[in-house]
């Protein structure tokens, strides 16, 4: 009897991860550059941890990589390039000077802070 069954599970659990693992429909939560990866995803009592809202206020360009092929920018520490995420707020533009970041229909400029 358990050898008959035994296959049987074994395919089921295969046809299941081939249908499901490979193709996920919901797009992982975090940004790769906004999450630290020694922080938990899962609190000790087993609850999810929702990410933290960034606040553009919060935001500040420490400088900029410019070049015409792709230009880089350091964020809060954080080296972006065009279309990165910090938080919720794409990287549409980097520029010379600035950097100019999109969170649904507003537009937010950074200015490069130069001491």
């Amino acid at each position: 009897m358990r050898k008959k069954i035994f296959p049987l599970l074994l395919a089921a659990f295969l046809s299941n991860f081939f249908q499901n693992g490979f193709s996920q429909s919901s797009r992982y939560a975090f940004n790769d550059s906004a999450r630290d990866p020694f922080e938990p995803l899962v609190n000790k009592a087993g609850f999810i941890l929702i990410p933290k809202e960034i606040d553009v206020t919060g935001l500040a360009v420490q400088g900029i990589i410019y070049s015409k092929d792709l230009p880089l920018a350091i964020i809060n520490g954080e080296v972006v390039k065009q279309g990165d995420y910090i938080g919720d707020y794409n990287v549409v533009q980097i520029e010379v000077k600035r950097v100019i970041l999109k969170k649904g229909n507003e537009s937010f400029t950074l200015t490069l802070e130069e001491e």
